[in-house]
């Protein structure tokens, strides 16, 4: 590989009139290699926005629950068959994961689908293969791992800090896994199920019980997502407009300019009936 990214670089530099490659030559053989070549097309505004917002939503949900990932490309250029990426890799070299980390996999699926939902007010066909990609994770996770929803804890009260109407807890927390669900279903139904009869995901989903329980962990890390672009909105679209201008950013300046954001973690009262998203 490494030998393939300076090939494709001492090609690019000679292109360009010059002996040898430097940095940005070889940073574009190795995005070559591992995304295709860039497409030297531009989009119309509205489609230049909307990739921006959808791949700043990518690196946002990633930078604030994947921890154990380092964000090392957001690019607005057609590569292959894609408007534009996003690529967070590992700090260290593992070979497993915990449940919180797995969550953090399926935010950051996600968060391209927030990210429109609260820009645009619904979703591009851009996030297609998101949606494939959760659900294979979520019903990995449910049939593979034996990870489920996580527990959810009720405050009791409205923003306001006024007392709500007394319900049994246990009947708070059965609708709001309810409500977990019906998101999750809907995501899942967008997604392609393939070969999945053939597949142990396949017989994830077509189990009642498992496919409700992918469902809920989909619907939780979609709320996440959700409340992290609401809560952000002005720093995703800042991150977004210095996407447009410069198109592509790599390594420490997306890094900093991802820490120079500043994003926060909401704190959402599910018992709240004004936070659940209509999808």
């Amino acid at each position: 590989m490494i030998e393939q990214v300076c090939s494709l670089a001492l090609t690019y530099a000679h292109h360009e009139g010059k002996v040898a490659f430097e940095w940005p030559q070889l940073v574009e053989g190795m995005v070559t290699l591992e995304s295709g070549t860039a497409i030297g097309i531009d989009y119309v505004p509205l489609e230049t926005r909307a990739t921006a917002i959808h791949e700043a939503g990518h690196a946002v949900a990633g930078h604030v629950y994947m921890k154990g990932r380092e964000s090392v490309r957001v690019s607005i250029r057609m590569r292959g068959n894609s408007l534009g990426h996003h690529q967070a890799l590992e700090k260290e070299e593992r070979f497993s994961r915990f449940r919180s980390e797995e969550i953090g996999l399926i935010i950051w699926g996600l968060g391209a689908m927030a990210a429109e939902r609260v820009f645009f007010g619904e979703t591009s066909n851009g996030v297609g293969g998101d949606l494939q990609t959760v659900t294979a994770a979520a019903a990995w996770m449910v049939g593979a791992s034996g990870m489920g929803p996580e527990h959810v804890e009720l405050n009791g009260f409205r923003r306001n800090g006024q007392p709500r109407r007394r319900q049994p807890a246990e009947q708070q927390r059965a609708e709001i896994m309810r409500r977990f669900e019906e998101i999750g279903i809907h995501i899942m139904n967008r997604a392609s199920s393939g070969d999945g009869g053939h597949s142990p995901i396949g017989a994830v989903l077509a189990d009642r019980d498992k496919r409700r329980m992918v469902a809920q962990i989909i619907g939780q890390a979609y709320m996440k997502a959700h409340h992290l672009m609401l809560f952000n909105k002005d720093k995703v679209e800042h991150i977004a407009n210095v996407v447009i201008e410069k198109k592509e950013i790599y390594g420490d300046e997306l890094v900093r300019l991802l820490n120079g954001a500043n994003l926060q973690i909401p704190n959402v009262d599910l018992t709240d009936d004004n936070v659940w998203p209509v999808l």
